[in-house]
């Protein structure tokens, strides 16, 4: 059962990607499971989130099939695709964006469509914003302009805060495969380091809390090299 899912999920994407327009000017895409959250929201949901997210940016689009659910739609010059597919605990989500839009990326309108998803989650799920949640402890989708792969960093965080503030935790989801080194968080304002596998330095992360929400920039090699946005789906009961 899971080569069978493994296989549609490649088979799903390969379709995606050879379906790109040769001229486009760029195309981003992103892949999502929800296997290791704590308390995945449901498969049920998915589809719903993905069309209510999709349409926070201006795009109409329409759901087709169960299981896999499919859903795409185009705005001017830039066309969504996603896939919601079941698994045993929770759902697989893959998200493809192609752009002929000079003044619209890929990138930026795939960050906000996963912003909007992964902040829609049924209340008391792992995939749902807690508004009432502080500090930085909790479970985090990370999104980012950063290239360091592919058309954008993306990442899960699993984090643990003290009551001196000092973060610690774990990473999911995430190409790199980073470790926590350590990080703190004081007032309204995180600093996270992470020492990615195979790297000879860290990447230090500086934002403000907002809400559910975490924004700032990703630190590398002396420079703020570009911008992050982290989206709380848990809450920690540390």
């Amino acid at each position: 059962m899971m080569f069978w899912r493994r296989t549609l999920i490649a088979s799903a994407a390969f379709a995606l990607f050879a379906a790109a327009p040769a001229l486009a000017i760029d195309y981003g895409r992103w892949f999502f499971s929800t296997a290791n959250d704590p308390k995945p929201a449901p498969f049920s949901t998915c589809a719903s989130r993905v069309q209510a997210a999709m349409a926070s940016q201006g795009f109409g689009a329409r759901v087709g099939g169960t299981n896999p659910a499919y859903l795409d739609a185009t705005s001017g010059l830039v066309s969504v695709t996603a896939f919601c597919i079941g698994q045993p605990k929770g759902f697989y989500y893959v998200l493809v964006v192609m752009s002929d839009d000079g003044s619209k990326s890929a990138l930026s309108v795939g960050n906000a469509i996963n912003a909007a998803f992964f902040s829609s989650a049924p209340a008391g799920s792992g995939g749902g914003a807690q508004s009432a949640a502080t500090g930085a402890g909790g479970s985090w989708q990370l999104t980012s302009d950063c290239k360091f792969v592919g058309s954008g960093w993306q990442s899960t965080l699993d984090l643990t805060q003290s009551s001196s503030g000092a973060l610690t935790g774990m990473v999911r989801n995430d190409p790199l495969t980073p470790v926590v080194v350590g990080g703190q968080f004081t007032g309204t304002t995180m600093t996270l380091t992470l020492r990615p596998a195979d790297w000879a330095d860290n990447m230090q992360l500086t934002g403000d809390l907002s809400g559910g929400k975490i924004a700032g920039k990703v630190h590398h090699l002396g420079a703020d090299d570009c911008t992050f946005s982290m989206v709380r789906t848990a809450s920690s009961s540390a």
